[in-house]
């Protein structure tokens, strides 16, 4: 009787860039960075395009899973309040979808993309 040998489930997720902070988490955080761009607020640019996908600027080699927006005031704009606590009023001028918490306006908007997205990757093997 004959036997089969199969690789470990880590060498298999490894081939595949399936293994944690793997290339298919790097290609899916990237992914999702660049589709949040638009739900960002724009006033003059600077917090929008200052974004960093794990020490990296986006649409470059990605390290790991965390999207930062480098600027001291993003924690307000994301959550739409000033230092003083007041509701923020964002330009729709650039960026007609802006608003506080735009991961979830994304995600809420576009997932279906970004999962389709990642999965042509995966399929293209990685390319």
């Amino acid at each position: 009787m004959g036997y089969v040998k199969l690789n470990s489930i880590n060498k298999i997720e490894k081939r595949l860039g399936l293994e944690p902070n793997g290339r298919v988490q790097k290609f899916f955080t990237n992914t999702c960075a660049i589709h949040m761009d638009k739900y960002v607020p724009f006033d003059t640019g600077t917090l929008a395009e200052t974004v960093i996908v794990d020490n990296q600027p986006v649409s470059r080699n990605v390290k790991e899973t965390t999207i930062t927006y480098e600027q001291p005031y993003a924690q307000y704009v994301y959550n739409g309040l000033s230092k003083n606590g007041k509701p923020l009023n964002y330009s729709h001028d650039r960026h007609p979808e802006a608003g506080d918490h735009w991961d979830r306006r994304m995600v809420s908007a576009e997932i279906d993309r970004v999962v389709k997205e990642v999965q042509d990757y995966v399929n293209r093997g990685g390319k």
